[in-house]
């Protein structure tokens, strides 16, 4: 049987090239974390799983906060050096 893939998981592998992109990182690596399960509303397509989803999302809000964290480091670094 083949399968097609949902939108969702065309716009994770856009989102991993531009995460590659932007944080330096491989993104050959992303790709081989993604993890599908066949979408139970449309037969013949794969979808991302549920758990993964979460585990992006959470490594997504680090991303955030270490962002929030490294600004929040400049901001007190030109303060302290105006």
């Amino acid at each position: 049987m083949s399968y097609k893939i949902s939108d969702s998981v065309a716009m994770r592998m856009i989102q991993i090239f531009q995460e590659a992109v932007i944080f330096g990182i491989d993104g050959a690596d992303l790709l081989r974390q993604v993890r599908l399960v066949e979408d139970p509303k449309e037969e013949g397509t794969l979808t991302l799983d549920p758990e993964y989803v979460a585990a992006v999302e959470k490594m997504h809000e680090q991303y955030l906060a270490e962002a929030a964290k490294k600004q929040a480091e400049a901001e007190i670094t030109r303060d302290v050096l105006a």
